[in-house]
């Protein structure tokens, strides 16, 4: 594997998420505050609904995705590749006409109306932009891939300013602009695989056949994404459902902020996963061994910066206090669910064991459903909820890392243990301690984990420093 190129890619994707992370806390910080606690909850169900998407494509983009990694664009079909984008957009646009209709004469009321119809518009548009942005990145072009968000955010930034400056107070604006940017992202992402529709089209009949056969390869890495989204999307479900839209734009407002972190680490998951298709084994381990220990000895570093993060958002959003009340047990998932992104998923892809992944995340899924339907009817509490949540996420990260382990022949790490030890220490301190103290004493804490595995952290600065 080429390390330096590896490296180059992910720094524009990084770059790309970047101001995709810098747009997040700006619609983070300024919409809430101009919205109010309702319009903001509407809003942030748009982007709820939004996250699952994905889920009507039935697999196609992941099956393309697994099937031609590490293919050349000299090297792939680009017949087939066109063919089966035309199956997808026809299928997806009876859905999202079905879906509009059954959303009009439902009688959920006029804001949910609206937030379901532009969600269904909006699967069309995105899932097509995700289709040609699984074949960039197949190619090992994933540069392009990053451009195209770059794209979208910025086309998004102008209405969004504009809508600010107005100071429009209701949510549907900001919902139209959303998925203005997304239609130019597709035809940015359009342009340039221009070539692909010249090859020509198969026919329904080969294309419908063709289309099959990647869903069947990647439907069960599409549902293990959905499943994975659904450990966390089922506690937000049961709290709209149990204690209404203002506690779930509570709720929404420390997910959102938790959403810009994983997306901007996702970024590597995406460029790493071509590169390592084209390794052998030996450079697979290789990769998984620095990257599980790595990112177990830099993640942690979150919690320190929860206090500061918390006292510049109270400052500018007051109202918005049980939200960083929420954080303080959510955040274990900006640890957790990275790290098992960029080692474990992206093992589980480069190896073909997606029926292995599907599993996991659906049983993690069930066990996360359990405990948040205990949380919300029997203890009625949002926060045992959020628990049940979190501790299914950290069980499935550990288990995942001890699958993998085994799987390639890699020694176990007890820094794992440590691991769940500051976990357990921020909770605790944040919740019994003033923040100042709680602060000083989990970097006291993070420090000294640090330096009980100094020997493993000179290593990898060693390798960085090689590469």
């Amino acid at each position: 594997m080429n390390a330096r190129f590896v490296i180059k890619n992910m720094s524009i994707a990084f770059l790309a998420q970047g101001i995709s992370l810098a747009m997040g806390v700006l619609q983070s910080l300024l919409v809430p505050k101009l919205l109010g606690v309702t319009q903001y909850g509407y809003w942030q169900l748009f982007i709820f609904y939004t996250g699952y998407v994905g889920f009507f494509h039935l697999g196609l983009n992941d099956g393309v995705y697994l099937i031609n990694g590490g293919k050349s664009r000299a090297d792939i079909d680009k017949r087939l590749i066109h063919s089966q984008f035309v199956v997808s957009i026809a299928f997806q646009s009876i859905v999202a006409l079905i879906v509009s209709v059954v959303a009009v004469v439902s009688g959920f009321g006029i804001a949910r109306v609206f937030v379901l119809v532009c969600s269904a518009v909006f699967m069309v548009v995105q899932n097509a932009a995700s289709y040609v942005m699984y074949v960039l990145q197949a190619m090992n072009e994933t540069k392009l891939s990053s451009y195209s968000t770059i794209v979208e955010r910025g086309v998004f930034l102008i209405p969004l300013a504009l809508l600010l400056l107005v100071r429009v107070r209701a949510f549907e604006p900001y919902v139209i602009a959303y998925i203005f940017s997304s239609v130019v992202q597709v035809i940015y992402c359009l342009y340039h695989v221009r070539e692909f529709p010249h090859a020509g089209f198969l026919g329904w009949g080969n294309s419908l056949r063709e289309g099959v056969k990647s869903i069947r390869v990647g439907s069960k890495l599409m549902i293990a994404n959905i499943a994975s989204g659904l450990i966390v999307g089922v506690c937000r479900f049961a709290i709209d459902a149990k204690w209404g839209i203002q506690t779930f734009g509570e709720l929404s407002f420390a997910f959102s902020l938790l959403t810009l972190y994983t997306a901007f680490v996702a970024q590597a998951s995406m460029v790493l996963f071509p590169s390592l298709k084209q390794s052998n084994e030996t450079e697979i381990k290789k990769f998984y061994a620095h990257a599980r220990d790595t990112l177990s000895l830099l993640f942690p570093i979150v919690y320190a910066l929860y206090f500061p993060m918390t006292w510049l958002l109270l400052l500018w959003l007051p109202q918005y206090a049980n939200s960083m009340a929420y954080l303080v047990f959510i955040l274990p998932i900006c640890v957790f669910d990275s790290k098992m992104d960029i080692t474990c998923t992206t093992v589980f892809k480069v190896t073909r064991e997606e029926s292995r992944l599907l599993y996991i995340n659906v049983v993690t899924v069930a066990i996360s459903a359990l405990g948040v339907l205990l949380g919300t009817y029997v203890f009625q509490s949002v926060y045992v909820a959020i628990m049940a949540t979190v501790a299914a996420i950290v069980g499935r990260s550990i288990y995942s890392e001890h699958v993998v382990a085994k799987r390639l022949c890699v020694g176990e790490t007890s820094i794992t243990i440590f691991e769940i030890v500051l976990t357990l220490s921020f909770i605790i301190m944040t919740e019994l301690l003033p923040p100042a103290v709680a602060f000083l004493g989990y970097c006291a804490v993070y420090i000294l984990y640090l330096f009980t595995y100094r020997g493993r952290v000179r290593e990898i600065v060693g390798l960085l420093r090689r590469i």
